[in-house]
């Protein structure tokens, strides 16, 4: 099944959108695709094109976060836990249990959102915060340093994504830091794959810096072309 679904890279790219928008973690799809890898089940041309496709598909995520901002979902996090937790506990169908405990996966992301933006009070009133956001994170170099080690501490983008999004919906930052937060998150987001690598073969070491080195370019290349972006994604959100 993994020889026919990544022929060729491509068709990995596509297999690496569509599983890490299924399981909400681009960190888990890179390093099962490292493990693959150093089972000889993926070639290392194969776990490239999926680890390239878990960067895209990381961003549903992120997407699906902004949604609950928007249409204020975050509200009923609790009654959709409540609800994948009955499904799950009284189902006895496999796939009605699995329908369960999606809606308690998309419950508790929402309930993890409620739980930062309730500390963004404690954060607007914070004058030292306040003060090191607006004078040191919206440095371009600064920034991404500091998305980087956040991410490598938490082994989660999505989770510091989140935190960049509570911080802009306050007021902390403005619209350019949290770009530079987030290109930040794409570099230390590659420290789990590192990590995963280091007791493996030399392609596992090869497609865990990969991995690295593309989001590493990607973000050297963006970090310069910044109020672009910043100018393109103000004008999709205004549709």
């Amino acid at each position: 099944i993994l020889s026919a679904l990544t022929g060729n890279v491509f068709k990995a790219t596509l297999v690496g959108v569509m599983l890490t928008a299924l399981v909400q973690s681009s960190t888990a799809v890179t390093v099962l695709s490292v493990g693959f890898v150093n089972a000889g089940l993926l070639k290392f041309t194969q776990a490239i094109g999926i680890i390239y496709g878990a960067n895209i598909g990381t961003t549903v995520t992120a997407q699906l976060m902004a949604l609950s901002f928007r249409f204020k979902l975050t509200d009923i996090a609790m009654p959709i836990i409540g609800v994948g937790f009955a499904i799950t506990y009284f189902a006895r169908k496999e796939g009605a249990k699995n329908i369960g405990n999606a809606m308690m996966g998309f419950g508790l992301l929402f309930l993890g959102l409620k739980t930062l933006n309730s500390g963004a009070p404690f954060m607007q009133n914070s004058e030292t915060i306040r003060f090191f956001f607006s004078n040191y994170a919206s440095i371009p170099a600064v920034g991404i340093l500091l998305g980087v080690v956040v991410t490598a501490m938490v082994h989660s983008s999505s989770a510091t994504v989140a935190l960049v999004m509570v911080l802009g919906a306050t007021g902390i930052i403005d619209f350019h830091t949290a770009i530079y937060l987030t290109l930040g998150d794409n570099i230390g987001t590659c420290i789990t794959a590192q990590l995963a690598s280091l007791q493996g073969n030399i392609y596992v070491r090869r497609t865990a810096w990969a991995h690295t080195l593309y989001n590493v370019i990607g973000v050297a290349l963006l970090m310069f072309f910044v109020p672009q972006a910043a100018i393109v994604v103000e004008k999709i959100t205004a549709l």
